[in-house]
């Protein structure tokens, strides 16, 4: 039987995941990565059954002793590779990869007179680093406190994807970053014997791309519950930027960069995907938190010295935490402070070669962690397909363009292409989340119907005419149904800034 905790007790679950945070965010110097054979060592997020990246270079480090001679032999090139320790014992070298190939490969590391290493089933493709809180954490199974995904059994049953490889990264807070991982993780092969542990968000945006690409896929996820984009920002990318100044001291800040995203910052990748935001809801301003996670999207950029990398994030999913306090049940339905935190992630959007996915249908009011996470994964893969990929797919939802007013008629469009075969999801009647104001600024819901690919709204007849501002699902929780042919949800706007 499927148990659903109840929205008090993942509460009380959070806060004792950050008690236990607060006991082990102290500074540990990285000890010397696991992968060794006597005094040769090979990086731990170099490992058996990995993914590297295609059609850039890998760079392979380690320890020797020192100033001994290090050979890399790598079985998708003839050429054999020779470096140096240096006097700390320290080795790298640099070796290119070449296009995808899904037969497994082997890399072979050897130092004269010391046992050898070598790292095997290893594929080649496309790397991604899936990153963020606890929706991004939430695994496919039914593991406490989360509920698995949708369909969860059916879905672990049916998960033979060889081709699909992933590391799930241990919490891990430091004080200063380190190049290796501190806690074991491993890569694994995804079968049903191993996705139950592995990001729903992450395996499905995987999924999507293996199946659209035919090309290995490799997920990085390195994500925890209850922490905040500061954490996830490294101390450069603060000293950079005073107006972030202000995050630099707070919460965990700079400890998960640290800990989680500076061990990978040396291997090639393809990009980022991110769901993140829960934690950062009530950010005073809510706007620092758009300049605060622009910044962080540089930073890593800059970290992983590849400046162009996609960044995929998620549109935080309709939420009242409010749900069982009010009187009926069901939150305050004119709250917005939820719907001006979207607002502020979608203002990330300035910042070139990111994408947003839109999950206003897919959530479930009184549950901070709604179970459908496969639309929510495969939008993200669709950005990819789109964007880097140049596949001719939507990834957009309708995306308001303007409104036009007459008398007590207003008419909705929307930008070229988003709003094509304009519809609601099983052609239900529209949820009627749109809202209109006049010079007061009080709002007042409009009635909502669809004309073609546009929105034609009515206004109430006790309605102060003229009509100002429009907003759509601009409140804490409206799950809506409006959506385009490709069933991708209309985006919630509004058309005004005010405070109210």
């Amino acid at each position: 039987m499927k148990i659903k905790y109840p929205l008090y007790l993942c509460c009380i679950l959070f806060v004792l995941a950050s008690c236990k945070k607060d006991k082990i965010s102290v500074i540990q110097k990285a000890s010397s990565p696991v992968q060794t054979a006597g005094g040769l060592s090979v990086s731990n997020v170099l490992q058996s059954n990995m993914v590297i990246q295609r059609n850039k270079p890998l760079l392979l480090s380690g320890f020797a002793p020192a100033l001994d001679t290090v050979t890399v032999n790598v079985s998708w090139s003839n050429v054999l590779l020779r470096t140096k320790a240096d006097a700390s014992g320290s080795w790298h070298i640099s070796t290119p990869v070449g296009g995808a190939n899904s037969s497994p490969q082997s890399i072979k590391i050897t130092s004269a007179g010391l046992p050898g290493i070598e790292l095997s089933n290893i594929l080649i493709g496309d790397v991604w680093v899936c990153s963020g809180q606890s929706n991004m954490v939430m695994q496919v199974d039914s593991i406490p406190p989360f509920q698995g995904v949708t369909n969860y059994k059916q879905e672990i049953a049916a998960a033979d994807y060889p081709a699909i490889r992933a590391i799930t990264v241990q919490p891990s807070y430091r004080n200063g970053p380190v190049d290796s991982l501190i806690s074991p993780a491993q890569w694994v092969v995804c079968s049903p014997q191993t996705v139950g542990d592995i990001s729903g968000v992450a395996y499905y945006f995987a999924r999507k791309l293996n199946l659209s690409l035919n090309v290995p896929i490799g997920i990085i996820v390195s994500a925890v519950d209850g922490t905040y984009c500061e954490d996830w920002t490294s101390q450069l990318t603060f000293q950079n930027n005073p107006a972030i100044a202000n995050y630099s001291n707070i919460n965990a800040a700079t400890q998960l960069y640290n800990g989680m995203i500076s061990p990978f910052t040396k291997l090639s990748v393809t990009g980022f995907i991110w769901y993140q935001g829960e934690n950062n809801k009530n950010d005073n301003p809510v706007s620092g938190y758009t300049t605060l996670n622009s910044d962080m999207i540089a930073g890593w950029r800059t970290a992983f010295n590849q400046p162009e990398l996609p960044f995929y994030f998620v549109q935080m999913t309709p939420f009242a935490q409010d749900y069982f306090t009010t009187t009926p049940v069901g939150g305050n339905l004119a709250s917005d402070s939820y719907a001006k935190f979207r607002e502020a992630q979608a203002n990330v959007l300035t910042v070139q070669n990111t994408g947003m996915a839109v999950t206003m249908d897919v959530g479930v009011p009184d549950d901070q962690h709604p179970p459908n996470k496969k639309p929510v994964g495969e939008r993200l893969a669709l950005l990819a397909l789109k964007n880097n990929y140049g596949q001719n797919v939507p990834c957009y939802g309708p995306q308001y363009a303007a409104f036009s007013a007459s008398s007590n008629t207003v008419t909705i469009t929307f930008k070229a292409g988003t709003s094509t075969g304009l519809n609601t999801i099983n052609n239900a009647p529209i949820k009627q989340y749109f809202y209109i104001a006049g010079n007061n600024h009080v709002f007042i819901q409009a009635s909502a119907q669809i004309n073609n690919d546009e929105i034609i709204l009515t206004a109430p007849s006790s309605f102060a005419l003229p009509v100002v501002a429009v907003r759509y699902a601009f409140t804490e929780a409206p799950v809506t149904n409006l959506q385009n042919a490709a069933g991708l949800p209309m985006e919630p706007f509004r058309t005004d800034s005010w405070d109210n």
